[in-house]
């Protein structure tokens, strides 16, 4: 588990810090984050996982330090999800944008994606948890498009 946390470190942490300033930002609003103080991190690194996890949830650690502060049903609240886009509106025009994508020959994807497969992914009905595999799939045909053209990125394919 030591690994899943240092990748989530390294990875996962950084872009959801980066998404919270834009989106704070962008409604002139200035968000803390109180538990990523970098101390905090190093001293919880180092802490057994059995310790961080002693009674079968997340962030039991966390529950037991406030457990005189919060009323239990904040408590006991299941950990849920960063925020997605639920409108399956959004995935409609997702999946638009990535059929125009791969039905365009000058696509400067062209050449890395597996046409066949992918538009036959996104015949697929629409998920209903609002964050499926083929959503996630669409957003990275458009933005693997988006970032191509953005920055002119040359590949010589065999």
């Amino acid at each position: 588990m030591r690994e899943v946390s240092y990748l989530a470190q390294i990875w996962w942490v950084p872009f959801l810090l980066a998404r919270k300033d834009r989106m704070s930002m962008a409604h002139g609003l200035e968000v803390r984050v109180p538990f990523a103080d970098h101390r905090l991190l190093e001293y919880l690194y180092h802490v057994p996982w059995a310790m961080k996890f002693f009674d079968g949830k997340e962030k039991s650690l966390l529950r037991a330090a406030v457990a005189d502060l919060l009323p239990d049903s904040v408590l006991q609240r299941r950990k849920s999800p960063y925020p997605s886009t639920q409108d399956a509106r959004y995935e409609r025009m997702l999946r638009a944008r990535a059929g125009e994508i791969l039905a365009d020959p000058a696509a400067p994807s062209a050449g890395l994606l597996n046409v066949p497969a992918l538009t036959e992914l996104f015949r697929s009905p629409l998920e209903s948890s609002g964050f499926g595999p083929r959503r996630r799939c669409a957003e990275l045909v458009a933005g693997l498009d988006d970032w191509l053209r953005r920055y002119p990125v040359r590949l010589r394919l065999p």
